[in-house]
């Protein structure tokens, strides 16, 4: 009785915040895990952000906007080659307020790499390349990032770290330096069992924080850069359904004031 419920409040909370999403457009913000998905493993994952305060502008498609009410939309697709080894492709689209939804740009040549069997070392290291190539309507240029992943397992709770150091590869721009971001997340595992579990659901809480510090030889100031802090709530539904959610709370007078995200995840295994 109990879990028929929860399944139905469940369904209606992804129902709604589906919709609230679909108002949105915003970055996508992520703290990678070390272990892609399984060998054999397709995961498809539909990401949505929501810009819910902000008193930032910035440009789409050649028009100066507000960035509040702002909605970003990105497709996954991710393959499993092996236990250490993954691949992946995005579509990433925007949706401002007052504007139509636009394809923005497409994240290609992707990789995501576990150097070793989790838990054979004392840090569980990895790496995650992806090329990414801009709509030129949007953004005349393309740009890598790499980013670093590590992942370290201390009792109930799981801590993972992301350097990540992007790059211009084209465009106008392309004589800028690495710039440096990062992206970290603390989460309440608990064995798996979080701080609620049956055999059809699991609810584990966690906390992130993301930042864009500028180039790497040459920081920009505290007030010119932007932090966030995102509470976050992971849902595990019948093992092949994962729905991560968090609001976010900008930092600095860079940042956008509130974000809402949304990661709603299904793996297929052949």
């Amino acid at each position: 009785m109990f879990i028929n419920v929860l399944r139905k409040r469940v369904s209606s909370i992804v129902f709604s915040f589906s919709f609230l999403t679909s108002l949105l457009q915003a970055q996508f913000y992520k703290v990678y895990p070390y272990q892609p998905v399984e060998a054999g493993e397709i995961e498809f994952s539909l990401w949505n952000s929501y810009i819910a305060s902000s008193d930032l502008n910035y440009n789409f498609f050649n028009q100066k906007l507000s960035r509040e009410g702002l909605v970003a939309h990105s497709f996954e697709l991710e393959y499993g080659l092996s236990r250490r080894w993954g691949i992946a492709l995005y579509l990433d689209y925007e949706d401002p307020r007052g504007k139509a939804l636009r394809h923005v740009r497409t994240k290609a040549l992707m990789a995501h790499y576990a150097f070793f069997e989790k838990g054979s070392r004392p840090l569980d290291i990895g790496i995650y390349l992806e090329y990414i190539f801009n709509n030129k309507s949007h953004r005349d240029y393309e740009e890598i990032e790499i980013r670093l992943i590590l992942e370290k397992d201390a009792g109930a709770l799981r801590i993972d770290f992301n350097p990540i150091f992007e790059k211009k590869t084209s465009g106008p721009e392309v004589g800028e330096g690495v710039e440096l971001n990062y992206a970290f997340g603390l989460y309440y595992l608990n064995r798996g069992e979080g701080i609620y579990s049956t055999e059809k659901i699991i609810i584990q809480p966690g906390i992130e924080f993301y930042g864009k510090m500028g180039e790497v030889a040459k920081l920009k100031p505290w007030r010119d850069q932007s932090h966030y802090i995102f509470p976050t709530l992971d849902f595990f539904i019948w093992r092949r359904i994962k729905w991560q959610t968090g609001i976010g709370f900008g930092l600095t007078e860079a940042s956008e004031k509130i974000i809402i995200k949304s990661i709603f995840s299904y793996v297929i295994k052949f």
